[in-house]
């Protein structure tokens, strides 16, 4: 049995966001995509080292996983895998991108 699966609220918001955008244009696409994250992060969850690390920020930060067009980025916390982000694939993302809060 993998970790439990935590949503920072930034990152829930940001993912219903992205939903509720590809559900406008096309809702079975947005229900598939759901489906698919759901599925990676079961995954993750069992092997969380799976993930690679994310390289704008190198080792020791957070990890990711691609779901296209998605990045989805976690940590882990103890007996959690915490998901922080979720960006598009082709947003740029750096220290910047982050609130102080955040890191």
């Amino acid at each position: 049995m993998g970790l439990k699966i935590r949503w920072a609220e930034s990152a829930a918001e940001q993912f219903a966001e992205r939903m509720d955008y590809i559900g406008g244009f096309n809702p079975d696409a947005a229900r598939a995509l759901r489906r698919k994250v759901d599925a990676s992060l079961r995954r993750v969850a069992s092997f969380p080292e799976k993930g690679r690390w994310v390289p704008e920020f190198g080792p020791g930060f957070y990890r990711e996983i691609l779901v296209a067009p998605l990045r989805v980025l976690y940590e882990r916390h103890n007996n959690a895998l915490v998901i922080t982000y979720v960006f598009r694939q082709e947003e740029s993302i750096g220290l910047d991108t982050f609130e102080a809060d955040d890191l």
